[in-house]
This record gives structure tokens, sequence and C-alpha cells, in this order.
């Protein structure tokens, strides 16, 4: 009985390796076959407008002169405050994207983006910053509702924006849909672009228009 148990003891281990070993192959084909499955994540960011080299030069010329115009954070709703790009599938139903993604907080981008906008169309009257403002400066909030695409192939830009001057506040309300050139997100990132800068340059005339019929520094209602 005892040379059969110690037979037994020393044949185990022999047991045990193989167990490992096919244990240790089985993973490494299941980490294999997990990386070959693995879908690439693609990043976007807004198209920023192009910028005109007269236009910057005559900013530049002008900014002792003109009224400081500081660009508030922009206010996203809660759903677009995420890196994932976002696609409405039905009435009540959004699509956040995991393989399609903002390089950047879109809310800084947005920023971002209406400074550069806004300076090259205001530049006669306004210096527009998203420096802290001065005390005197007028401050622009800008609150977005919605900023999407939609399953049809359409994108959605809605909110409003606020100029406050002092102790005047001028509100304005925003909707706007646009049809992309072709399916995919790379298309919904450039209607989106599309659609926001040509927002920026009605927002620009508003100002400007408000400025004009008032003919005082600060706009009014």
């Amino acid at each position: 009985m005892k040379p059969r148990l110690i037979k037994s003891l020393l044949d185990q281990p022999l047991a045990s390796k193989s167990v490992i070993k096919s244990i240790g192959g089985f993973t490494l084909l299941l980490t294999l076959a997990a990386c070959s499955s693995v879908v690439p994540v693609s990043y976007y960011q807004l198209a920023m407008p192009v910028s005109n080299a007269s236009t910057a030069a005559t900013a530049t010329e002008q900014s002792n002169g003109t009224k400081t115009l500081y660009i508030e954070p922009v206010q996203v709703a809660s759903y677009l405050n995420t890196n994932a790009l976002i696609l409405q599938t039905s009435a009540v139903q959004l699509h956040k994207s995991s393989q399609h993604q903002w390089a950047e907080a879109l809310d800084l981008q947005l920023q971002r983006s209406l400074v550069s906008g806004l300076n090259q169309q205001l530049s006669n009257s306004w210096q527009v910053t998203n420096v802290a403002a001065q005390r005197d400066s007028c401050r622009l909030l800008v609150q977005l509702d919605k900023f999407h695409g939609e399953q049809n192939g359409q994108v959605q830009l809605a909110g409003r924006y606020h100029l406050l001057c002092g102790d005047q506040i001028k509100t304005v309300t925003f909707a706007a849909s646009e049809p992309q050139a072709e399916a995919g997100y790379p298309a919904m990132v450039t209607a989106l672009s599309q659609l926001w800068q040509q927002q920026m340059m009605a927002m620009a005339a508003s100002i400007g228009e408000t400025e004009t019929t008032t003919g005082q520094t600060a706009p009014g209602k």
C-alpha cells in the first residue's frame, strides 16, 4: 500500500502542472481573442471659424477703443455633458456612442469657437474674450438644449443666449437643423460645426443691430 500511496502523491504535481498549462493556454487564447475584437475609438473636434488675416489685424489695431464682451462658459444640457457623441434614435431615445467621442469637453470647444468667431464678426466694436471680465464689461451667456445628430441624417441645434450689459439683459432663443452631407459620425460633426458657425454669425448680427438701434454702449432689451 505504501509504495502505491507514495506513487500517487508523486503523480499529483505532474497532473497539477498539466492542468495549469491547460488553463494558461486557454487564458492566452481568450486574451488574444479579446484584443482582436477591440474596436478603436474615433475622436472629433468642432471646426473652428476660419481666421481672416485682415480682420484679425483690424481687431488688434482697434482693441484699445472697443468695448469688452466676455464670453461666459457655455452651458450644455446634462445629456450633452459627456465625451460621447449623441445620436437621437427615436422621439424618446438617445444613443451615447462609445466609439465616437469628443476629443475635448464640448463646452470648452463651444466657448473657444465663440471667442474666435465673434472676434472676427464684431472686431469693429467689441473686443471678445474669455478672460475674466472687468466690472464694466458686457457678458454673453449661451445655453444649449440640443447639439446632436438624428438617425434620419439631420443635426439639431437649439438653445438661447443672454447678453448682459450693466442692468440690461437681452435674451434670444434659437433653433435650427441641417442635413448631413452623407451618413456617418464625421459628417455629423461637420454639419454640427456648420450649424454652430451659422448661429454665431446670427448672434453677432443681433448684437451689432442692438447696439446700432439703441446707440448706447450697453445694448438694451
